[in-house]
């Protein structure tokens, strides 16, 4: 430990603060990265192209999966349906697995279609109220779908 961080221990310890407590918490946390983190970013206007950027689910994984490796702390993915549909989401599965990663939540996008414009679940129109919960249906189903054995 570095004499800044004994400095630092010992004020938090004055202060009725156990260091090695929150330490242990630090270490025991979990995050979920978001699969669009590992894609091109951008706003709410434009998305910007940048070298080496993921170009499937498969490739975000590696990504999450390298992450992980330096953080310790990242060990699942959120995927994002219709930006992440994958032909087979068995095999998603075992990729990350063979990368020492998980798939997280399934996330249904129910704001970037233009039928969405006045809402998606709660829309004045029933047709696209229905297509939105067939969209949340297929969500459920990717997130149930058993795991490859």
């Amino acid at each position: 430990m570095t004499a800044a961080y004994e400095l630092l221990a010992e004020t938090l310890n004055a202060r009725g603060v156990d260091v090695d407590a929150v330490a242990d918490a630090l270490r025991a946390q979990v995050v979920e990265t978001p699969s669009w983190a590992y894609g091109n970013s951008g706003t709410r206007f434009a998305v910007f192209a940048q070298a080496g950027v993921p170009r499937d689910p498969f490739e975000k994984l590696e990504d999450a999966a390298e992450v992980h490796r330096h953080t310790g702390v990242a060990p699942s993915v959120a995927l994002h349906i219709p930006w992440d549909r994958v032909d087979d989401f068995a095999a998603l599965r075992a990729h990350a697995d063979e990368l020492g990663v998980r798939l997280g939540a399934i996330n249904p996008n129910l704001f970037q279609e233009p039928e969405y414009k006045l809402g998606s679940l709660c829309h004045p129109n029933g047709a696209v109220r229905r297509q939105a919960v067939a969209h949340v249906v297929e969500c459920i189903e990717i997130a149930v779908e058993p795991a490859p054995t």
